[in-house]
């Protein structure tokens, strides 16, 4: 029997998910059965629908021609649902056969004595009460039905054998509710018996949270005289049973045996009370049956239920008055009462193994309860409907707080799986030293046990004396004593459970002790299965985005992503095919939660990022200015200022006065509390890291911030240097922030993220900081001064604007100035640095390959002033020559960094004023490297200093690449030498001697050159300044570092010989 009543639940639930999965599947487009959505077959489909269940193939076979040519196809789509049909027939054959042998037998019920075997019967009822339903809903039943049985009946020339039984079970049950109070009424008695036994037990369990409070049922604190005595009653299995169960198993039960068993008054009270808690009970899954609509519909058939409907009707407004505010204060009694248990059992683990009963009490009731609002709140807008246009108001049926109790009842499951070893220990020891020597004491007390159940219980005994909580599964201890109470609830047994309470009692609690043994799991998925929530898709998106909405529910966000690894509860055997669905829908749940929280954690960091770049600002040299300019009139007279000054945030009068600050800091540290809650969730044997989403996001804001800030939009300069520092300093300070709520490396996390910045592309293949202000120093701010809008002020140590009459976008000393190239420096730092330099040498080295164009192209002059450098006249001749020669049509196209023109003397003049111009930049920019490292590393610095000035000329070259990194300068610049051997592999001549005579001609060139300056007025030296309009004074600049590199490259060690012959060349022009 005991046997029976388990494989028959397991076959009802299966094939309830079957069934539902049908449903589903036919009601979706884009996975119906294939044969129902052939255009060929929509004829012979609306036949059989019509004629079910007779189909005539011969009167109707043009409309069936298509399936016949098809049938092979059709069976072997159908198969799988028309036999789901005939597992149903089967099953109802064998519970209605179970439910007449047990009648028969006079099978006992009382759920405070067998609970395992009434608690079977129950669910085995009304398991099959809503497969029956659900079989109703199925709309396409006919047609799958009907139509592999034609194509049955056109391969095989008969029907299929089960098709008339299968199709009399569909006529039967199109009204459900009727057909069902026919099969049951002949076994009212034993249902009738059943329910009376839970009668206490619901009475107790379903009050209101006053009631809870006063009763103190799930309270630790309430008697803290007996906090360290065993919490144990003697119906333990009985005080954690859902509610919503017994509410399913009441109203199902009284409803298909209406007749006889509403003729009683103690069940009528008990039929009344379960209605008033909801206006809808669950069927399987998201699918609720509507059970004032179902006995109104019920009723109004059956002869003389008038009175019995009116009760119905006004029951029915008492519930849509009632049921909303008595749940609510149910779940606002819950949340407490869970977060006091988390709280207490956190810090005490030890109470877990005494006080256990608590947690599972309090898990069922949650649950229950955040079930409840996922059916009611389906199903509330079709109740709402039907009231009055006056009475259509928001009642309140949603919970704001449900994620509060959704995170507690996670929290206490994470309790009990982490603690599950604690609570065995105690409950091994409790078993072995205090169940087992009781029973074994009343064991010789027990009269009229036959051999079998004499051996079944003594068996069960002698395992119990023998458990460990290493290795120990007690499952079959379990089945035994459920098998004891089907033999002894049945007439033939000499034995009577009700003359034993006591022992029977005491075996039920031990029952009760050995499941926290080994069976933690089991007991986590019977009082908190969350997967309901993996078909509730909207409102589960809906409760995360409100609770994601409100900052002080945020910090419990992180209960939705455990609750995607329940959806593995709702898996059965019977369907394979829902198996991926499910898991892949759980996997993207919950990595959507868990995006969705860390987008939300890097939006907050983004506007707390933004108040503390506020608060910088007002302390900026430029607040500072604006305040004095301010403060003064235009004749100087002082007047008051009533501005708000910087620091005035901080002073508080009130600390009830909640600032925008500090609730962007609340929310931030609510969040990071969220996501910091667990390293991991396992979910669906996947693991998910939080903190490894929140990184990526943070990641993603802090530099999509920088590029928002750097320029507005493509046409403003971009920010400076130091504005962009002072953000990312913000930027640091709020990651501080977040580094105390979450306690990860923030050093190691900054340098990950700012490190890609000062690289030409970041890990995403994007443009970063560092190739932005290249290109637009390059492109932009050189490309200026190299036409002489800019002029570069050696005493100012920056660009200057050339004029006030040409007016520029930018004010060039705003971007090259000491202090901004500073803020440069520390933005994208040495790596950066190092980028830009070698961008700009470079285009140093592309000027040079230039000018050593010019020098082939005149070379016979070149040549002939080099060795007639002493005769003064000749002199002058060649530099005329060359001051009015033409270039080549290839040599007077334009470069990117500049436009040549004119005579070639103009082109040399230019170009090497261009490198001059870059080069005094790229050492602007080595200054300011060297000064930040000097102000960060001091001692590593000096060490270098002192490594450098000891080392010999040849090793001071070969240090050049690491003082270059500190921002020291060298002699010999090596990264220029650098990139004209890269650009000499294409450009120089195929012989070294030529291109070293190139390189010295070039020298004489420059000399030849420079007196041309003297007849220019923009060449006017301005002692302020330090500066000539034309930046001729960079010239100097350019000769040593061209001389230093090219002569450098030759390796002939002459470098002071041939500055010596450009010096006695300029000097006889």
């Amino acid at each position: 029997m005991a046997e029976r009543l388990i494989i028959l639940n397991d076959r009802c639930v299966g094939l309830l998910t079957r069934l539902y999965n049908i449903k589903k599947s036919c009601g979706n487009i884009n996975s119906r059965p294939k044969a129902l959505t052939e255009k060929d077959y929509e004829q012979a489909i609306a036949i059989v629908v019509k004629k079910f269940p007779v189909n005539d193939l011969r009167k109707h076979s043009s409309a069936f021609a298509n399936v016949d040519k098809s049938k092979a196809d059709v069976l072997k789509n159908l198969d799988p649902y028309y036999f789901t049909f005939v597992h149903l027939l089967e099953l109802k054959e064998h519970v209605l056969q179970q439910l007449a042998l047990m009648d028969a037998c006079q099978f006992t019920l009382d759920i405070s004595l067998n609970f395992d075997a009434t608690t079977a019967f129950f669910n085995m009822v009304i398991n099959f009460i809503s497969a029956m339903i659900l079989l109703s809903r199925i709309e396409e039943r006919k047609s799958l039905i009907g139509l592999y049985n034609a194509a049955h009946e056109l391969e095989k020339g008969v029907t299929e054998p089960k098709f008339p039984r299968l199709a009399q079970l569909i006529v039967d049950y199109e009204s459900p509710m009727k057909k069902l109070a026919e099969d049951f009424s002949p076994v009212y008695r034993i249902i009738r018996q059943a329910l009376m036994s839970i009668s206490p037990f619901y009475k107790n369990r379903n009050i209101s949270a006053d009631e809870h409070r006063a009763s103190a049922m799930i309270s630790l604190v309430s008697n803290p005289v007996e906090l360290l005595f065993v919490a144990q009653t003697n119906t333990c299995a009985c005080e954690f049973i859902s509610v919503d169960l017994m509410n399913r198993w009441i109203i199902l039960c009284i409803t298909v045996c209406h007749n006889t068993l509403l003729a009683d008054e103690h069940l009528i009270h008990l039929f009344y009370q379960a209605l008033r808690h909801g206006v809808c009970i669950r069927l399987f899954r998201d699918e609720n049956i509507l059970i004032f609509s179902m006995l109104q519909n019920l009723f109004e058939s059956v002869k003389g239920y008038h009175k019995r409907c009116q009760e119905i009707k006004d029951l029915y407004n008492i519930t849509l008055q009632t049921c909303v505010s008595f749940h609510a204060h149910l779940r606002q009694f819950l949340r407490s009462a869970l977060r006091d248990l988390c709280f207490l059992f956190k810090d005490q683990p030890g109470l877990l193994g005494p006080k256990v009963l608590f947690i599972w009490v309090g898990l069922s009731y949650a649950r229950d309860e955040v079930n409840w609002l996922l059916r009611h709140n389906q199903v509330w807008p079709t109740v709402i409907a039907n009231k009055k246009a006056k009475e259509q108001t928001d009642v309140g049926i949603s919970d704001k707080a449900l994620p509060e109790l959704l995170f507690y009842m996670i929290d206490l499951q994470n309790l009990m799986i982490k603690h599950a070893g604690l609570t065995a220990r105690y409950h091994t020891q409790f078993v072995q030293k205090c169940d087992a020597v009781t029973l074994s004491e009343m064991l010789p007390s027990l009269v009229g046990l036959s051999e079998r159940e004499s051996f079944l219980i003594q068996t069960a005994i002698d395992e119990l004396h023998n458990i460990s909580s290493d290795t120990c599964d007690l499952g079959a201890v379990r089945l035994d004593w459920f098998r004891f109470q089907a033999s002894v609830s049945m007439n033939t047994s000499q034995f009577k459970m009700s003359a034993h309470r006591e022992f029977v009692q005491t075996m039920n609690t031990t029952i009760f002790h050995t499941k926290m043994v080994d069976s933690v799991a089991d007991m986590i998925k019977e009082t908190c299965d969350l997967s309901l929530y993996c078909f509730y898709f909207t409102q589960f998106d809906n409760q995360l985005n409100q609770t994601l909405s409100l900052p002080i529910q945020s910090r419990y966000a992180i209960a939705f992503a455990h609750i995607c690894n329940h959806f593995i509860h709702a898996l059965h055997d019977f369907c394979p095919e829902e198996h991926d669905e499910l898991v892949e829908r759980g996997l993207a749940h919950c990595n959507s939660i868990l995006d969705r929280l860390s987008v939300r954690v890097a939006e907050v960091i983004g506007r707390m990022t933004n108040d503390e770049l506020i608060l910088a600002q007002k302390l900026s040299p430029q607040a500072c200015a604006n305040c004095v300019s301010h403060a003064y009139q235009a004749n100087g007279a002082r007047i008051n200022v009533q501005d708000t000054m910087p620091g005035v945030e901080s002073y508080r009068v009130n600390r009830e006065v909640v600032t925008e600050a500090d609730k962007n800091y609340i929310y931030l540290v609510d969040l990071c509390n969220s996501i910091g809650y667990s390293k991991q969730i396992l979910t669906l044997d996947h693991v998910f890291a939080p903190r490894e989403y929140i990184h990526q996001h943070i990641e993603s804001e802090l530099i999509s911030t920088l590029h928002r800030y750097f320029r507005q939009n493509n046409v403003d300069p971009p920010r400076k240097p130091s504005e962009m520092h002072m953000l990312m300093s913000s930027q640091i300070s709020v990651m501080q922030t977040v580094e105390n709520c979450l306690r990860f490396d923030l050093t190691q996390f900054l340098n990950g993220v700012y490190l890609q910045q000062t690289q030409s592309q970041d890990s995403h293949g994007k443009e970063t900081l560092t190739s932005i202000y290249s290109r637009w120093y390059l492109e932009v701010l050189l490309r200026k001064a190299s036409i002489c809008q800019l002029v570069y002020s050696e005493h100012l140590r920056s660009f200057i604007s050339a004029s006030d009459v040409v007016p520029l976008p930018f004010a060039p000393e705003q971007y090259t100035d000491t202090r901004e190239l500073r803020a440069l420096v520390q933005i994208i730092g040495p790596y950066g640095i190092k980028l830009m330099a070698e961008r700009l040498v470079w285009h140093v080295a592309c000027q040079i390959n230039e000018l050593l164009k010019l020098v082939r192209e005149h070379k016979a002059e070149l040549h002939e002033a080099r060795i007639s450098f002493d005769k003064p006249e000749r002199m002058r001749e060649l530099a005329a020559r060359l001051s009015f020669a033409e270039s080549t049509t290839k040599d007077r196209k334009q470069s990117k960094d500049s436009s040549t023109s004119g005579s070639p003397i103009e082109s040399v003049l230019q170009r090497v004023t261009i490198i001059g111009e870059i080069i005094a930049f790229r050492n602007m920019l080595y200054d300011a490297l060297k000064d930040v490292a000097e102000q960060r590393l001091p001692f590593l610095i000096n060490s270098l200093n002192g490594l450098f000035h000891s080392a010999d000329p040849l090793g001071k070259v070969q240090m050049s690449e690491m003082c270059a990194a500190a921002g020291i300068q060298t002699d010999v610049d090596v990264a220029l030498m650098s990139a004209i051997q890269a650009q000499a592999q294409t450009n120089r001549p195929n012989d070294d001697e030529e291109y070293y005579q190139e390189t010295c001609l070039l020298f004489v060139f420059i000399a030849i050159a420079l007196p041309k300056l003297a007849t220019t007025k923009l060449s006017f030296y301005k002692a302020g300044v330090k500066a000539s309009p034309n930046n001729c004074h960079v010239i100097p600049l350019a000769v040593n570092s061209m001389a230093s590199a090219l002569f450098y490259y030759h390796s002939r060690s002459d470098i002071q010989e041939r500055m010596r012959e450009f010096l006695a060349v300029n000097f006889k022009i």
